[in-house]
């Protein structure tokens, strides 16, 4: 919801001023996306507002829920008709939302499904924040009175390439008159925009960095991940860099693992040489994860050959874990989303 858009309507139309307390308690303390449940409200004005002010910019086409996972995935309309995914996780004991924030994607990356889908645009601030707004809904349309607790800028799209729409999101979900979800409880996964990520170490300093780092190697890189032709690996050694001594956070490296492409002795010692390269490298961390299947990708990497590529990053005194690829069985682990 764009509530300042909605205050300017409050205030043209000679409305009660304490009708926005009203609103956005109702909204975003107790997850109403539907006007009509907002009793406080005059019938009358439920109505006009539902015409002139939707709650929600997107609209739920489909959901499928993992049979596997705690994992639940939505395909999700926009105004012009666009259509996105999101996903609703619950790995632990809290909820977290997985957002996107493009419709497609410029960055173009072989191993993932919304790579193969182009670029179509860039989501709004509006749009990515309500995301998060409708899975509040969702669990309130199921009696689920719990609330999300962390947000994971990991969907369709590179959110460093929509800077501005992301930063304003953020700052709107974590904002205590309105959602009220802690910055350090905020991630965003970027594949590489050098420039962007020393931006955010002033913008955004309390946010969770990880990096889809992937190969060590920069032709390899290049062919599998267009975006290292602009941002090599060595410009990326310097943003991390920049980024640690301006925040002291820690900055979490993704390697998906990939059989016969990036697994071998040869890699992994690149990988540590890359990592030993990059000052205050002891607040790195390395999420070791098997690379998702898709159209383009059959990867045969098992369990066993994670926690061994893990076990040697320990032994070379680098922070290292696996992590569990969530919801592929429908499609809603990370590199598949694709609106289909």
């Amino acid at each position: 919801m764009d509530f300042e858009k909605l205050k300017k309507f409050i205030k043209n139309n000679d409305i009660p001023s304490y009708r926005i307390n009203q609103i956005r308690d109702a909204i975003y303390k107790q997850g109403i996306t539907n006007w009509d449940d907002i009793k406080q409200l005059p019938a009358n004005l439920r109505k006009e507002l539902a015409v002139k002010q939707p709650i929600l910019s997107v609209f739920m086409s489909k959901i499928q829920q993992s049979k596997r996972d705690k994992i639940i995935k939505a395909l999700l309309t926009l105004k012009d008709g666009y259509k996105i995914e999101t996903v609703l996780i619950k790995p632990y004991d809290s909820w977290s939302v997985c957002v996107s924030t493009q419709v497609g994607c410029q960055i173009g990356c072989t191993f993932c499904q919304t790579g193969h889908m182009g670029f179509k645009r860039d989501l709004t601030a509006e749009e990515i924040s309500d995301q998060v707004l409708f899975w509040q809904g969702y669990l309130r349309s199921k009696k689920i009175d719990e609330r999300i607790s962390s947000v994971v800028y990991m969907g369709m799209g590179e959110p460093l390439l929509n800077y501005d729409e992301v930063v304003k999101s953020i700052k709107t979900l974590s904002d205590t008159d309105f959602l009220n979800i802690g910055q350090r409880h905020i991630s965003i996964s970027t594949s590489g925009i050098a420039d962007k990520i020393k931006k955010l170490a002033t913008d955004l300093p309390q946010v969770k960095l990880a990096l889809s780092l992937h190969y060590t190697d920069d032709k390899l890189r290049s062919k599998i991940m267009p975006i290292n032709r602009k941002f090599n690996l060595q410009s990326l050694q310097l943003a991390l860099e920049d980024y640690i001594a301006r925040t002291n956070r820690q900055v979490f490296i993704e390697y998906i693992l990939i059989q016969g492409v990036n697994d071998s002795t040869k890699d992994f010692r690149k990988l540590v040489k890359w990592i030993e390269g990059i000052r205050g490298n002891y607040l790195l961390h390395v999420n070791v994860i098997p690379a998702n299947q898709t159209k383009k990708l059959n990867n045969k990497i098992t369990n066993a050959e994670v926690d061994d590529f893990v076990k040697s990053l320990k032994k070379a005194n680098i922070s290292a874990s696996a992590r569990k690829s969530l919801g592929a069985d429908i499609n809603a682990a990370c590199g598949q989303l694709a609106t289909k």
